[in-house]
């Protein structure tokens, strides 16, 4: 057995955080290593970045620092594709940075990005996008493995996190999650709550699609309008289907609400984003319900951030208050879009055990200079970067934008695997964010691929 599918193994195994093998270091060594010599062959931009590093080789895991793609690169296609319907130009983008051939994506008469996203799937390239808040979505390839191994690993996390509680049908369960949409979380919500909910008892909050359209389309209409190719009618309507739209979730929003008082004082799982969640409590504390008026085995999980919500400097621990549920009833995790599975919560610490095929990589702020990863012990303090060696349908070395403080070697609560203890991100900090060259050196190899491409160039 390679060492890749051993760590697949693994991600299919009951506990993989205290299961992992002692000589983790050296198995994700040699994972990293085949990883490294297959996606050479079948990324063109990562053995473009291997010729010019001079790299032929991982023959140590500091050697995968120079070959890490950050999340700005899943979202580097021109815009002009998705404003001018390109979507064959869409497939040669994706390719660039895809382990599979795009070319058989069928791209005729697919109208909007969702369309392509949806024909995409039927080719066996289970897209997801991110929640593109800055206006533009992040894409990034999954293939039938990486959706299979990826929630099973999610639920190890998930499971990992409530040590005490057993998924066994009894619950009321409400969640934000639709049962369709371009979401990578839906996947598992949709194997993670019914393990929880009751018959008849499983209450999504809507059940229309997440689409990426409507993430990245005011963005569009705003270029649009300034490039003259569109008028204020068009703005006018679809400031006219936004209000039908904002409407009927608020309808919808309310009849769940009342699903959830009137639940309250059974067993619930309560899964939303923070913003829903201290919306939640500011409706029902209208109503008149106090703090703790629920169940006292409530479960609730929680995740996205809150997405641009005005809320008190206190709301965490507000909504705690409200719902009356302690941290060992809670499901946490840190994670990221481009990461198979969940760093769960290690009970009853705050801290999060890395997955043993998750290669932390702590860097300095410059994302250049490797300053700590498996095999090593302490506390290390940096940038956060790691290579998802279960990551099939794409590369799996990432470089993020968080500051992080990892223990390596802490045998926490039984687990083998690193733990992280805290995390910020540069952005919010006093010292701010710098530009990655990492970042901008992988994207010119991504518009050199499409430039040359006599498709594109035609």
């Amino acid at each position: 057995m390679s060492a890749v599918d051993e760590l697949i193994a693994l991600a299919r195994s009951a506990d993989p955080f205290r299961n992992a093998p002692e000589q983790l270091a050296e198995l994700q060594l040699e994972a990293a290593r085949e990883r490294f010599s297959d996606r050479r062959g079948q990324i063109g931009v990562l053995n473009k970045r291997a010729v010019e590093a001079g790299i032929d080789s991982i023959d140590r895991l500091s050697d995968l620092v120079p070959f890490l793609f950050a999340h700005t690169n899943y979202k580097s296609y021109p815009e002009a594709f998705v404003d001018n319907g390109q979507w064959a130009h869409m497939n040669l983008w994706l390719g660039t940075l895809a382990t599979y051939p795009t070319d058989n994506i069928d791209v005729s008469d697919v109208r909007d990005i969702d369309e392509w996203l949806d024909r995409a799937r039927l080719a066996g390239h289970h897209v997801f996008a991110s929640s593109g808040t800055s206006g533009k979505s992040s894409f990034l390839d999954q293939s039938d493995q990486d959706r299979d191994v990826s929630v099973t690993a999610c639920l190890h996390a998930a499971d990992l996190s409530t040590p005490g509680y057993v998924a066994d049908h009894s619950r009321s369960v409400f969640t934000m999650m639709p049962e369709r949409g371009t979401h990578k979380m839906i996947d598992f919500c949709n194997r993670h709550f019914p393990r929880w909910a009751a018959p008849g008892e499983l209450h999504r909050l809507s059940e229309d699609p997440i689409r990426a359209f409507d993430a990245m389309r005011p963005a569009q209409l705003r270029r649009l309008l300034a490039a003259g190719k569109i008028g204020p009618g068009e703005i006018a309507a679809y400031e006219a289907e936004l209000e039908v739209r904002r409407i009927k979730r608020a309808t919808e929003f309310e009849t769940w609400i009342d699903l959830l008082e009137d639940r309250r004082r059974s067993p619930l799982y309560i899964g939303v984003m923070y913003g829903v969640a201290w919306q939640i409590v500011e409706t029902l504390r209208k109503r008149g319900i106090k703090d703790g008026d629920f169940h006292p085995d409530t479960l609730m999980s929680f995740g996205g951030g809150t997405k641009g919500a005005a809320v008190p400097a206190d709301y965490r621990d507000q909504i705690q208050q409200f719902f009356g549920v302690t941290p060992d009833r809670i499901t946490s995790s840190y994670a990221m879009v481009e990461m198979s599975g969940f760093c769960a919560k290690i009970q009853p610490t705050e801290t999060y055990a890395v997955p043993p095929w998750i290669v932390p990589l702590v860097l300095d702020k410059t994302g250049k200079r490797l300053l700590g990863t498996t095999g090593d012990i302490g506390v290390v303090e940096g940038r956060m970067a790691f290579f998802d060696i279960l990551a099939d349908a794409r590369w799996g070395g990432v470089i993020s934008g968080d500051k992080v403080q990892v223990e390596f070697g802490s045998g926490l609560e039984g687990v083998k695997t690193p733990v992280v203890h805290s995390v910020a991100r540069y952005a919010d900090l006093e010292e701010g964010e710098d530009k990655l060259s990492c970042a901008g050196s992988i994207d010119s190899y991504v518009r050199g691929s499409i430039s040359t491409s006599p498709s594109v160039a035609a």
